[in-house]
């Protein structure tokens, strides 16, 4: 049976039910979400180019052999930014088969459906995520999402690396 989510429930101290996403990863925690990362990208970028650090990395050429590739990687995340959480996407905004299952079935999350720890849809976010989306999903049906977003251990890349 679908969870039905009061007004009441849905804010949870500075946490957001709605920030949990269908897979049981919480977008609260996302640095792409958060921004931080872009933001901080972006920040170093204009300091790099007002000084011309292009021209200094060259004085240094042992040191910074790899200013170029560097450099691609500060543009990469500069533009990490979530743009929409995926519950707030609609229909064709999205190629996601668990956001197809969770919004077919009417289940908030992955945890209300049966048969999530083996689920191959789940699966395919193993190579990214580890086993923090089945993780997380026992937690919040075992706890409940408020003492879990509170309390429990919200796992993003794996219960062996966010220890």
């Amino acid at each position: 049976m679908p969870t039905k989510i009061s007004n009441k429930t849905k804010k949870t101290k500075q946490f957001k039910m709605e920030l949990l996403a269908y897979c049981g990863l919480y977008c609260g925690d996302c640095a792409s979400y958060t921004g931080e990362i872009s933001t901080s990208a972006k920040k170093l970028k204009e300091i790099l180019h007002k000084r011309r650090f292009e021209k200094t990395s060259k004085l240094f050429p042992k040191v910074f052999k790899n200013y170029g590739e560097f450099t691609k990687m500060l543009n990469f995340m500069s533009n990490m930014n979530c743009s929409k959480i995926c519950r707030k996407k609609k229909k064709g905004e999205i190629v996601c088969s668990i956001w197809n299952c969770c919004r077919g079935k009417g289940y908030y999350a992955c945890y209300e459906c049966e048969i999530f720890v083996n689920c191959d849809k789940l699966s395919g976010l193993e190579n990214r995520h580890g086993d923090s989306c089945v993780k997380n999903l026992t937690a919040i049906k075992k706890m409940g999402f408020r003492k879990w977003v509170c309390k429990g251990k919200r796992l993003w890349f794996g219960s062996d690396i966010d220890k």
